[in-house]
């Protein structure tokens, strides 16, 4: 692996666990004595995406983009149905290290299995973007805690023209 690569991987890693860290320090405390305006539940996710269709500004539609994005996030529900979300990680692309992302969303569920996302994906390294991505998902309650899978649509707002890709995501949802 040539050293910029294992560099950047390094930075991505350390960015990464750093977040981590600091999003388990700045936990929200539980409420006490079974208080009833106790805040609603906080919840861990870890997530894998790719995008089997893109299609950039100008051009044809493309195939998978042999692209894999591994992140992790807090949730916290700021009503019964309303969810405020921070997801981080880096990109790969080919087995190479593309990007590495922030990507704050608002969830709305619809019931106790379908949810509207409304996400935008901000790569931070090694550019600053901005990338729309709505979706619909999924997701099989077993406890506190869930799989899902989860549809969106992108589109880059900094990009002149107009790209779009579809992208497939799955993962877990942990509560607490």
């Amino acid at each position: 692996m040539r050293d910029s690569k294992r560099s950047a991987l390094a930075q991505a890693f350390r960015v990464f666990s750093g977040a981590a860290v600091l999003a388990a320090m700045t936990l929200p405390l539980a409420a006490q004595d079974g208080d009833s305006d106790a805040p609603p539940p906080n919840y861990g996710v870890i997530l894998v995406g790719t995008t089997p269709a893109f299609r950039p500004p100008g051009g044809p539609w493309d195939g998978f983009q042999k692209d894999i994005t591994v992140q992790v996030g807090y949730g916290r529900f700021i009503s019964d149905t309303v969810a405020l979300e921070l997801d981080l990680g880096p990109t790969f692309v080919s087995g190479e290290y593309v990007s590495f992302s922030l990507v704050p969303g608002i969830l709305k569920s619809l019931n106790s299995t379908v949810y509207l996302a409304g996400r935008v994906i901000i790569p931070v390294d090694p550019e600053t973007d901005v990338v729309l991505f709505p979706g619909i998902g999924v997701l099989k309650p077993f406890g506190n805690n869930a799989w899902w899978a989860e549809v969106n649509v992108s589109s880059a707002v900094t990009v002149e023209g107009t790209d779009i890709g579809i992208a497939l995501t799955v993962g877990a949802v942990f509560g607490f």
